[in-house]
């Protein structure tokens, strides 16, 4: 049942938390009267109806939170042919951005140990 798209009867189950809603009270629903925060039926009601998306429904929505809370900081190039010289030399190669999953990692390079046991 590996790869396949979640089914719509399984998703409230797998996204509502444990049966009877029998949560350990690790919560901040405690704090909510001493931080003031006010609980919206609306909201709560959101927060249900968000929690049985799935498919184009799903992805739409997830799009819609990343456009909202996040920005990019720095752009690069998936082309081996960037930087000078280009169409557009100021934009970097990603493998040579410390900052890209597709730069390299050396922590994650596995290299035979040296002479002294070290393996950096």
């Amino acid at each position: 049942m590996k790869h396949q798209p979640i089914r719509q009867e399984d998703t409230l189950k797998l996204h509502n938390g444990p049966a009877k809603n029998s949560y350990m009270e690790q919560s901040f629903h405690g704090l909510n009267p001493v931080l003031n925060i006010p609980v919206h039926l609306g909201q709560v009601e959101q927060a249900k109806r968000n929690a049985a998306l799935t498919g184009p429904a799903l992805e739409h929505w997830v799009d819609g939170l990343v456009g909202a809370m996040w920005e990019a900081g720095d752009v690069c190039s998936t082309s081996m042919t960037g930087g000078p010289g280009t169409s557009c030399p100021v934009m970097q190669t990603c493998a040579k951005t410390p900052w890209s999953s597709l730069s390299p990692d050396p922590k994650s390079q596995l290299v035979p140990p040296h002479a002294d046991g070290r393996i950096r």
